[in-house]
C-alpha cells in the first residue's frame, strides 16, 4: 500500500521470527520493516515500513486467471545483485497442490512457466496488464525448470484487508486424522 504495507512469503521473514528486516526499494533506498502477521502453513507474511507516498501495485483477480494467460514474475533471483528481475511465461496450471520441504501441503496454487528461482520468493506474479495475481512462493525441485508456483491474490485479499484494518488475522484450521 502507499503507506507501507507489504505482502511477502512467511519463509522470507523466517516465519515471522526474523530479527531485523530491511526493505530495499527500486530507488535503492532502504527502510526497516516490522512483521505484522505471518503464517507458515499459508507461507504468507505482511510487513510494514514507516514510509508513505509509495506506489502500490494494482491488485487484480486470480479468479479471472486462465491456463494460457500471460504471466510475469518479478523477484530477486540468486540475491540482491539481480534485484527486480522480470521473467515472463504463461499460466500452465491452476489449483495445484505441492508438498513443501517441511512435509506440509500447499494447495490452490497458480502454476507458471515464468522462471521462479531461489530468491524470487515473495515477489509479484502479474498478469499481462501488470496487475498482481499472485505471490511467488516455490519452484519444483530437482532438475526441473519452468515449473513455479504462486499463492493466488484472491486468497490473500481478506487477510490483507483484516491486517490493515485490525492489525491481525486469525487463521482457522481443521485437523482430521485417519486411524
Amino acid at each position: 500500500s502507499s503507506d507501507g504495507y507489504i505482502v511477502t512469503n512467511s519463509h522470507v521473514v523466517d516465519n515471522g521470527e526474523a530479527g531485523n528486516i530491511t526493505v530495499v526499494f527500486n530507488d535503492q533506498t532502504t527502510a526497516p520493516a516490522e512483521v505484522l502477521w505471518s503464517d507458515a502453513a499459508l507461507d504468507v507474511a505482511i510487513v510494514k515500513v514507516s514510509k508513505t507516498g509509495l506506489a502500490p501495485v494494482t491488485i487484480g483477480s486470480s479468479e479471472a486467471v486462465k491456463v494460457g494467460d500471460k504471466a510475469i514474475a518479478i523477484g530477486n533471483p540468486l540475491g540482491l545483485d539481480l534485484q527486480s528481475t522480470l521473467t515472463s511465461g504463461y499460466i500452465s496450471g491452476l489449483d495445484r497442490s505441492i508438498t513443501i520441504q517441511s512435509g506440509g501441503t500447499m494447495s490452490g496454487l497458480i502454476q507458471t512457466d515464468a522462471a521462479i528461482n531461489e530468491g524470487n520468493s515473495g515477489g509479484a506474479l502479474l498478469n499481462a496488464a501488470g496487475q498482481l495475481i499472485g505471490i511467488n512462493t516455490a519452484k519444483a525441485g530437482g532438475g526441473t525448470s519452468g515449473i513455479g508456483f504462486a499463492i493466488p491474490v484472491d486468497t490473500l485479499k481478506p487477510i490483507i484487508e483484516k491486517v490493515m484494518a485490525d492489525g491481525s488475522f486469525k487463521s482457522v484450521y481443521l485437523g482430521v486424522t485417519g486411524m
